[in-house]
């Protein structure tokens, strides 16, 4: 089956220079490492949400420098305490799908399936662990039109929805990365001493 990719309209230039400065940063804060608590996903249609929290953490997670698991602590106390012991940055984050929509279009010129259309938009915040404290935001969009075979019309229509959910992660929790190790070099920089009056 043929497959034409509309991914993330207007958004590849945004990915490529959000993703362009990493490499520098990642060399300085080798060492450094981020927890990525997933606390909250909302979406209009439900179905979406364990989906969507699979593909979150299977991103974050495939980034050395994040993760989403801490080994074992399950309250609160306990991964503030784990946290800090590991010398790692925590942050819950919640996700909000905006939209996910769904067209059924005509066959292409000369074809007979029927053309599939997802578009979805979505955000994901950060808050400080502990303080709770927002720090960062990541949106990201992503669209897909395909042919598909009516008799695997819900089959088809999972996949090409993974598709999509995919894609519009990868630029939200890209644009996080950067902001949060930005922000975290940016921390670390010492302050100018105020000049005194003559």
């Amino acid at each position: 089956m043929r497959i034409s990719r509309h991914f993330i309209v207007g958004t590849m230039v945004l990915l490529l220079t959000t993703l362009a400065p990493l490499g520098a940063v990642h060399a300085d804060q080798k060492n450094q490492k981020y927890y990525f608590k997933i606390t909250n996903i909302e979406a209009h249609d439900a179905k979406l949400i364990p989906l969507a929290r699979d593909l979150l953490a299977k991103e974050v997670d495939s980034r050395p420098e994040f993760t989403t698991d801490l080994g074992g602590p399950t309250s609160e106390e306990a991964q503030i305490a784990e946290i800090r012991k590991q010398g790692m940055k925590g942050y819950q984050v919640s996700l909000r799908i905006a939209s996910a929509k769904k067209e059924i279009k005509p066959p292409a010129p000369g074809k007979r399936d029927q053309q599939m259309f997802i578009e979805v938009k979505l955000s994901i915040f950060g808050h400080t662990i502990p303080g709770n404290k927002m720090l960062f935001t990541g949106d990201g969009e992503a669209s897909l039109t395909g042919e598909f075979s009516e008799r695997l019309k819900d089959q088809e229509e999972e996949r090409f929805m993974k598709t999509a959910l995919a894609s519009a992660l990868k630029q939200a929790v890209s644009t996080a990365v950067a902001k949060v190790t930005n922000a975290s070099l940016d921390d670390k920089k010492p302050t100018k001493a105020k000049k005194g009056k003559k």
